[in-house]
């Protein structure tokens, strides 16, 4: 699977998502079998055996495994942040993102209890992407480069991709992102990230949520063309590996507002092709349950947690592992 470089890469992504494998029925059909045969009575699992169902659709198999998971954060910046709409800045994102790679970061420790492996994907850290409120984030070419480049992610063959992005300005390109996808208000969509506790701040996102959508308003009704006008490096790159994960049969987990406005970016080409997704977590913010309400994804787990830097789909990891143990080995009904 690749993206050319030509003069409309994004006719190759398109391609890409209009060929998205199909879930496998028959695994499904057999991973509902195995449910029944189960020695519990009906609905005892709750949603361990809906968790256990879905990863042996995507995974393709008779049972569903959690052998080698992967966290993939993809860190990056965003020049809107100078414009005061949030506590972190671009030194912030880089001590943030030092952290996580010297092993220290909260997603670190997460995902070494959780027995996942985890990577750092720096993009252009200390470039930041464009102010959105007076330019496209990305070029057509540089958007499809940061989604070929999440490609890699895929490199050391995980069977579960858990999802998180880290450093500065995401949650207002995601929010203006998600203002274009699905309509509704700036300041509903500014709700997320670090300035939802600060009234003067949010007002500041708010209004530069607003202006980024005026300035490109008339060319945000490609799902794509918003992708690369509002998001950026991090969110393309989050979108790019959800893609990819897709056509390796790879099932992922979303963690925090950004990663889920990169989903949403394909679920409005075709709302099918994110059925491989599940939400690993929720922040307790209105506008990032709105968003997974939109993608009909009900979060794994609901701890209050507000880093989306891949901790919380890290968190579910664990809950996956035991759907899946549930599943296996379970003993059978006796006849």
């Amino acid at each position: 699977m690749a993206i050319a470089e030509d003069s409309a890469p994004f006719d190759d992504l398109r391609t890409l998502i209009a060929n998205s494998p199909q879930a496998d029925e028959d695994a499904r059909a057999r991973a509902l079998l195995r449910q029944q045969q189960i020695a519990l009575p009906s609905g005892e699992l709750g949603r361990l055996a809906d968790l256990a169902v879905w990863l042996a659709t995507w995974q393709g198999g008779a049972a569903p495994h959690v052998e080698r998971p992967l966290v993939a954060v993809f860190a990056s910046t965003h020049q809107i942040v100078q414009g005061g709409v949030s506590r972190y800045g671009a030194d912030q994102a880089r001590a943030l993102t030092d952290q996580i790679l010297q092993g220290k970061g909260a997603v670190n420790q997460i995902a070494e209890a959780a027995g996942a492996g985890l990577k750092v994907f720096e993009l252009a850290l200390d470039t930041p992407t464009p102010d959105i409120t007076r330019e496209a984030a990305l070029s057509e070419a540089d958007c499809a480069s940061a989604m070929a480049y999440a490609m890699q992610v895929l490199e050391d063959n995980p069977d579960v991709l858990c999802l998180g992005i880290a450093g500065a300005g995401a949650t207002t390109a995601a929010g203006a992102m998600a203002l274009a996808l699905y309509g509704g208000t700036p300041a509903f969509w500014a709700m997320a990230g670090s300035a939802a506790d600060d009234s003067a701040m949010l007002e500041v996102k708010a209004k530069a949520i607003g202006a980024a959508l005026d300035h490109h308003s008339g060319h945000l009704d490609d799902p794509l063309e918003v992708l690369r006008r509002l998001g950026g490096r991090d969110i393309a790159a989050a979108t790019g590996a959800i893609l990819a994960a897709r056509h390796q049969h790879i099932p992922v987990v979303l963690d925090g507002f950004a990663t889920c406005a990169a989903a949403a970016v394909l679920h409005r080409i075709a709302p099918a092709s994110v059925e491989h997704c599940i939400a690993g977590s929720v922040t307790p913010r209105d506008s990032h349950r709105a968003l997974l309400d939109r993608l009909g994804k009900k979060p794994v787990l609901d701890l209050g947690l507000c880093l989306g830097d891949g901790s919380g789909a890290a968190l579910a990891v664990n809950v996956l592992r035991a759907a899946a143990a549930c599943h296996n080995g379970l003993a059978k009904k006796v006849p």
